[in-house]
């Protein structure tokens, strides 16, 4: 009788990691689907000659790999001063809070270095307003997400709410 509990602990042990993986690969599928809707989006926006993307979107995969490592920077420290108020020395939280502002100096400088290699590439014009589609591209996949998670069936009448048939 008490081999089941065991069994049941074991598969449920054994099974975790292929779980706990699955989610991985889902979460990295999602990722690479909104990466995917980003890129049509913008090479949309932007009406990207199959030339001038070529050149494009290795820059702005650098660019934007260099500025979440400044983003990520600035996320560790945040989290390190928010967990741990108490352990720092004044001088402490003066050194942390220059590196955060440097971090976002160094990121508005690299928005900027790169805003004129991009523009090298698509002119300015083009540049100029890819400043713009990142924001209106979360806006639009946030404003998607959430009709996907509206409920379907809740149409109104005209008058007023929903009639009970």
């Amino acid at each position: 009788m008490k081999t089941k509990p065991v069994v049941f602990i074991l598969l449920f042990l054994l099974s975790a990691p292929v779980l706990f993986a699955q989610r991985d690969a889902d979460d990295r599928d999602k990722k690479q689907k909104v990466e995917d809707l980003k890129i049509a989006f913008i090479t949309r926006e932007l009406d990207l000659s199959s030339e001038d993307a070529q050149q494009f979107w290795p820059a702005y995969n650098e660019m934007t790999d260099k500025i979440k490592e400044e983003k990520k920077k600035q996320r560790k420290l945040t989290k390190d001063l928010r967990e741990h108020p108490d352990t720092y020395s004044e001088s402490e939280y003066k050194r942390k809070s220059e590196a955060y502002m440097d971090s976002g100096i160094r990121e508005s400088e690299l928005r900027k270095e790169y805003h004129t290699k991009i523009a090298a590439i698509i002119g300015y014009k083009k540049a100029t307003k890819l400043l713009s589609l990142e924001q209106r591209f979360k806006r639009e996949l946030l404003k998607r997400l959430n009709n996907d998670r509206r409920p379907q069936n809740t149409q109104r009448r005209p008058n007023g709410p929903r009639a009970n048939n």
